[in-house]
């Protein structure tokens, strides 16, 4: 029989990156495929119900969701352009062997440069760690080294998982696909597609986090520091035990982070002020996370509804005044954060977590990863998740 294979692997993001190098660290040999999805693959056009109620529920569109018509990513390499300052390094958890390994590995492939420290406070048993962004390789050069590590690693489909049938998985050109072993690594969407073709009669839900944003003004940090240069400033507050606490992007007030922050009411504006270039000195923009400010989503018979939980940022108002940032007024973004995770399946009005459902219809599928963790910290999740899910599959592949 043709197209039969130890592991399938569908998705061909961050997270599928880390499922085969994890899997790879097995001492076991296995005969890998990865269905890398189709690039330009639209929510739109491929799933015009589902679309047409984001759409009516503005309040969790984001504009590039408005602008993009929903894109899933589809390229090899998954949400390529959102990495430039997505990999910040949670420095203080990583003592294990198997954990440095990993962060060795997704170091070198993503091309981390560290962010330089640009300064640290202690506030009322708070440490404050202030940095430049780290820095990764994106775009077009990451979907070529990750096409190229793919191909190296396992056999590439470059087409569309549309259902799963048993152990057998159909794609976009009628061909099906023999996996003993198969992981969804599909990102959200993807992934609950797959699940409806295996129980179309189950609902979701889902959280992500839901940062605040404030402005704020100082003159302080713009005379010391010259963060006038510096894109983007990275502000990280751990507890007395090491525990990261918040997490802050510091934006200097110029036309792109106004435009940013505007979300879709940009367009609205007439395109003479688009162009104009603002450069406003001593002003932030303070994108702001606290591990307790997350949103919950419903989904059900195809319509969102949302729960929000609001983090207490008193802790942070004491910190912008030590400081000596100036708070002028906070509100809050309407737009998604891609921290995706919690995924659980809803049947006969009870929430079960994604595993348990796979395990309990089809014992030879697996979620890994992020979107199938109950809990998450509010780091920018890639480089944790990636260390997280390749340690853990090295360690536990022959159990699952």
């Amino acid at each position: 029989m043709k197209n039969v294979y130890d592991i399938v692997i569908i998705g061909s993001g961050l997270n599928a990156l880390a499922t085969l190098y994890g899997i790879l660290q097995s001492k076991k040999k296995y005969k890998i495929a990865l269905i890398t999805g189709k690039p330009s693959f639209s929510v739109k056009y491929n799933h015009p119900k589902l679309f047409n109620d984001l759409i009516n529920f503005k309040k969790i569109l984001s504009h590039k969701s408005t602008l993009n018509d929903l894109f899933l990513p589809g390229n090899i390499g998954g949400l390529v352009f959102f990495w430039g300052e997505q990999c910040n390094v949670n420095e203080q958890n990583y003592l294990k062997k198997n954990y440095f390994k990993s962060k060795s590995f997704v170091s070198k492939f993503l091309e981390l440069k560290k962010g330089k420290r640009l300064f640290e406070r202690k506030i009322d048993n708070l440490n404050i760690f202030f940095n430049s962004p780290d820095r990764t390789i994106k775009n077009k050069q990451s979907i070529l080294k990750f096409k190229k590590y793919f191909q190296k690693k396992c056999v590439l489909y470059h087409r569309e998982a549309l259902s799963i049938d048993g152990n057998f998985i159909h794609l976009d050109n009628k061909d099906k696909i023999f996996g003993k072993k198969i992981f969804l690594c599909a990102g959200l969407i993807g992934t609950i597609n797959l699940l409806r073709s295996i129980n179309n009669k189950i609902d979701f839900s889902f959280k992500d986090h839901s940062p605040k944003i404030d402005l704020v003004y100082s003159s302080k940090y713009n005379q010391n520091y010259k963060l006038d240069s510096i894109y983007s400033m990275i502000c990280k507050v751990y507890s007395k035990r090491n525990k990261i606490k918040f997490y802050n992007k510091f934006y200097p007030v110029r036309s792109l982070e106004i435009l940013f922050f505007l979300g879709k009411f940009k367009f609205l504006l007439p395109k003479f002020i688009l162009r104009l270039k603002i450069n406003i000195k001593n002003f932030y923009f303070v994108q702001k996370w606290g591990n307790n400010s997350i949103s919950e989503y419903t989904l059900k018979d195809f319509s969102i509804k949302k729960k929000t939980n609001i983090e207490d940022f008193k802790k942070l108002d004491k910190v912008y005044n030590k400081l000596n940032l100036f708070k002028l007024f906070s509100f809050k973004p309407n737009f998604l954060n891609f921290h995706f995770h919690c995924l659980k399946i809803i049947i006969n009005k009870k929430k079960i977590s994604v595993n348990k459902f796979l395990k309990m219809n089809n014992s030879n599928i697996y979620c890994p990863g992020m979107l199938s963790q109950n809990k998450i910290n509010c780091l920018p999740p890639s480089f944790d998740n990636f260390i997280k899910t390749s340690t853990f599959l090295k360690k536990k592949l022959n159990s699952l």
